[in-house]
């Protein structure tokens, strides 16, 4: 796949925590890590190749205190900074907590200059724990909205799903070091998609196509084993319970990416695009990638991302 330049951006307090943990992982030379936030310390702590403090005259380099507004304003107040930084990016993962107050506001914020500047923007979002409480909560949904108004595709990753998913006994510790696991996996997963040079490629710019269509999105990887059933595979990921995928077979378009080994068939190429035909009855584009590789002799990895789910 021809690369362009993509910006992974971390947001706030959830965005920083990923990009801690992706400071010590090896990224594909068109990725760059750039970390936004309105506190100080916690930007510090944050390795990153760019790094923005927002509006530090109205925060005094402290962070919002679950004030949207105030995180708004202060994307307003570094706007210019934050052109600068996107300048030559072809598209933006950014990564966020929804409920808090720079998590959305400065989150929307930075969406709507995204659109402004005609970038794209896929959008990682964790969704807040029901103990919580409703003002997080309606937070987070009316910033799901604007996000979507200001067209991005969003990913979203509620921890009270998460929670389930462990067991109602899980530490709080290990859910959240579960969501940043998942987080991670998603977001290497399509960075090394994007740098691969494969026998089936995929235009960069389909790529962008893909995450173009506003609305909810859908990111699954998996490994499996030789012999698996791979339709299968295909639909356990789009109704993985970790993602909010309702009504996912409104979605718009889907990108499938296959590594495989050397005995790879066409028959098994042909049932993946044919399963995700079916499954997807309104996607108008349908993009199919392969990589083969010796070492993927006995396994097989998919990467499954599909965008402009409408959910009311």
């Amino acid at each position: 796949m021809a690369a362009g330049k993509i910006v992974i951006l971390g947001v706030g307090g959830r965005g920083c925590a990923t990009l801690q943990r992706l400071g010590v992982m090896s990224l594909p030379d068109m990725v760059m890590t750039m970390a936004v936030s309105a506190d100080k310390r916690a930007l510090s702590s944050t390795p990153a190749d760019c790094s923005i403090l927002l509006g530090e005259s109205q925060t005094g380099g402290r962070s919002t205190g679950g004030n949207a507004t105030l995180a708004t304003q202060a994307v307003q107040q570094s706007a210019d900074l934050l052109r600068q930084a996107f300048a030559g990016a072809d598209a933006v993962f950014m990564v966020t907590g929804l409920g808090g107050g720079t998590g959305s506001g400065a989150a929307t914020a930075i969406a709507a200059l995204l659109a402004e500047l005609q970038i794209p923007c896929l959008v990682f979002a964790t969704l807040p724990f029901d103990f919580e409480g409703k003002r997080k909560s309606l937070l987070a949904e009316n910033s799901i909205k604007l996000l979507q108004q200001h067209g991005c595709a969003l990913v979203l990753l509620p921890n009270d799903q998460l929670q389930q998913a462990l067991g109602a006994k899980a530490r709080l510790e290990d859910a959240l070091d579960e969501s940043n696991r998942l987080l991670l996996q998603l977001l290497l997963s399509l960075c090394r998609m994007l740098a691969d040079t494969g026998l089936i490629n995929m235009d960069f710019n389909d790529f962008i196509s893909v995450i173009s269509q506003p609305g909810i999105a859908v990111v699954g990887c998996a490994l499996a084993q030789k012999g698996d059933d791979l339709p299968m595979l295909l639909q356990q990921q789009l109704q993985n319970p970790l993602l909010r995928s309702k009504k996912i077979e409104s979605a718009s378009s889907v990108l499938v990416h296959l590594t495989a080994g050397p005995d790879f068939t066409l028959e098994q190429f042909e049932a993946t695009g044919l399963h995700l035909a079916q499954a997807l009855p309104k996607a108008s584009l349908i993009l199919q990638g392969l990589s083969i590789k010796a070492d993927y002799a006995d396994q097989l990895e998919l990467l499954l991302l599909v965008c402009g789910i409408v959910v009311d």
